[in-house]
């Protein structure tokens, strides 16, 4: 392992145009960066503990992590890091936003979830509305099969117990239950 001396040597080296020395520091780097994400990560699990869903997540894996911070240090600009201290701050940085980054993605992915869920609530409660606004339309027009569909769906009652109660015959009330959902059903359906 490279010395704090001999990687800032690296680092000027580098800037210098040695391509060697670029070989070097992404060597180090790869190996530095991967004792930074698993501290990052231990941290992390320490702070939010280890069954979070960020850590859980394989994206956030220690070698994901790396090779995602790999990528992003070989893409930046790497002209201000002239010292060990600076190249640690900066994957550091670029360490702690990526998983800000997938933290975010998750709570966002969670809202929209939820919105979803919302929005299927908010459906359920117009499709609520809606039959109530039928079940009364209904009821004017045929009052003896709204009481039925009522005992029958709102009370749980029996059929047989609908029809002691309406004084008719189970046949009629079978009959009515079937033309009450049948009319419900092109009603909730236009």
């Amino acid at each position: 392992m490279a010395s704090a001396t001999s990687l800032t040597q690296i680092i000027q080296l580098w800037q210098a145009g040695d391509k060697e020395a670029e070989n070097h520091l992404y060597q180090f780097a790869y190996l530095q960066l991967r004792k930074i994400a698993q501290q990052e990560r231990a941290r992390n699990a320490k702070k939010y503990g280890d069954e979070n869903d960020v850590l859980a997540d394989s994206v956030n894996s220690t070698t994901a992590l790396i090779h995602e911070a790999y990528l992003k240090m070989s893409n930046a600009d790497l002209s201000d890091v002239q010292s060990q201290r600076e190249f640690y701050l900066m994957a550091a940085k670029i360490m702690r936003q990526i998983l800000i980054d997938n933290a975010r993605s998750h709570q966002a992915q969670k809202r929209q979830q939820q919105a979803k869920e919302h929005d299927c609530q908010e459906k359920k409660f117009e499709q609520l509305f809606i039959l109530d606004r039928a079940l009364d339309n209904f009821s004017a027009r045929y009052p003896r099969q709204s009481n039925a569909l009522k005992l029958k769906y709102l009370m749980g009652l029996k059929n047989q117990e609908i029809s002691q109660l309406l004084q008719c015959s189970d046949s009629l009330i079978e009959k009515d239950l079937k033309f009450s959902r049948s009319w419900l059903q092109a009603r909730m359906a236009v």
